[in-house]
């Protein structure tokens, strides 16, 4: 059974600078990332993007994602040959039929394996206090700590309300 969805709506598509972005937008994107536990990280490797679930952490000024993986891992490996990557971000899942009501968030940057002892505490501590469960996990031997550079992060709300924001 398929389900019903609201019919869009059409809005004027916005590029925003740091100024129209700074108030009300980035607060948005804020508790979008606050509120959602879940993330789809885009890789890219032999040619073929390859998207992974992750649960991840963003610092308060958006500007740095963090999230951990093992060492073992196609998309470790991926990430090691190719460090551009995309999140996706977004809460479908929350609002299953409210189509103008779903926001999703794409941020595009580098990542980087952190191998300084004080940037993954700093970061371990960011993820745990999203992510409590996970500190077994995080204090593997075999996991490692992400961190992705936010190069441009691309809001999207009311099904196309588009803002673009380069937070450097």
């Amino acid at each position: 059974m398929r389900k019903k969805y609201d019919e869009p709506m059409f809005v004027n598509v916005t590029a925003c600078d740091s100024q129209c972005a700074e108030k009300e937008t980035l607060k948005e994107i804020q508790k979008l990332c606050d509120d959602q536990n879940f993330a789809v990280l885009a890789t890219q490797g032999d040619g073929q993007p390859y998207t992974s679930l992750i649960s991840f952490s963003v610092n308060d000024s958006l500007t740095k994602l963090y999230f951990s993986t093992p060492s073992q891992t196609r998309k470790f490996n991926l990430l090691e040959k190719n460090h551009l990557v995309s999140v996706l971000i977004d809460n479908r899942s929350d609002l299953p039929t409210g189509l103008n009501q779903i926001s999703g968030l794409t941020i595009t940057g580098t990542a980087k394996v952190l191998s300084d002892e004080d940037q993954i505490k700093k970061a371990s501590v960011v993820l745990l206090d999203k992510h409590p469960y996970l500190q077994r996990f995080i204090q593997s031997s075999t996991t490692k700590i992400i961190e992705v550079s936010a190069e441009h992060l691309y809001y999207v709300r009311r099904f196309q309300e588009v803002f673009e924001w380069s937070p450097r």
